[in-house]
């Protein structure tokens, strides 16, 4: 009953994005993810279409998704995170994100927090980049690290009005979130090459098998990964 309610909420919120306006294409952006495939699941087309226009992406993941098989067997987290982060990597070329605009960050991995040390070096790189937007996930999402990372985001950047806030969609087509800001929301309609690619970035994560025969990145409901594969990305200006 779950899934098919989710598959009915997926649909609706399909429908009615596509009156929606279209995602203006910034100069320069930066993507906040906190675990990689995050960037990849919510916002490949945007990757591919701002570097298609001659213009600048960065992205930051904060963890190392080091816990996505904790309990399960013994794999050294230390092994799990560099996995992980080759997939990233992977992802990247795919997209033709060039690697020296994709950097690591060493949060805990279901611990992120404003008060880790690794937020001194977020805001120099932000600082550094200067983007004239930022993506973070969605307040829908369902998970503390992805509220997290749009907190500490919000922090960082206070009341610069230089920088647009926007938010980005992962979990949050897998949570039964219904309040939804439509006022604030644009939508990003990706062509086929870009479709495409998207798909063989999310496969580059999702198919590599660890030694214990799981995924890397973990066991994803194929509910989750299904919606994620959607020809549009949707986002929403949060300011």
């Amino acid at each position: 009953m779950k899934n098919f309610i989710r598959r009915i909420r997926i649909q609706i919120i399909r429908i009615l994005s596509c009156g929606k306006r279209r995602l203006p294409i910034k100069e320069s952006i930066l993507i906040i993810a906190p675990h990689p495939d995050d960037e990849v699941l919510g916002c490949s087309g945007l990757i591919q279409r701002v570097l298609g226009e001659g213009k600048q992406v960065d992205v930051v993941i904060l963890s190392g998704g080091g816990k996505s098989h904790s309990g399960c067997c013994s794999i050294d987290e230390k092994e799990l995170i560099e996995s992980r982060r080759a997939l990233s990597r992977t992802a990247a070329g795919i997209l033709g994100l060039p690697l020296n605009h994709l950097n690591f960050l060493d949060y805990p991995d279901g611990e992120i927090s404003f008060d880790c040390p690794e937020t001194r070096k977020l805001k120099t790189l932000i600082d550094k980049l200067r983007p004239k937007a930022i993506f973070i996930p969605h307040k829908g999402e369902g998970w503390n690290d992805h509220l997290a990372a749009g907190d500490i985001v919000k922090k960082l950047i206070g009341e610069d009005s230089c920088m647009e806030l926007y938010e980005y969609c992962v979990w949050f087509w897998y949570y039964n979130t219904w309040n939804i800001d439509w006022k604030n929301a644009c939508v990003l309609k990706m062509n086929r090459q870009e479709h495409t690619a998207k798909n063989r970035a999310i496969d580059a994560y999702i198919q590599p098998v660890a030694p214990c025969g799981r995924p890397w990145s973990g066991v994803l409901p194929k509910a989750f990964v299904r919606a994620n594969r959607w020809r549009g990305e949707l986002y929403f200006r949060e300011r």
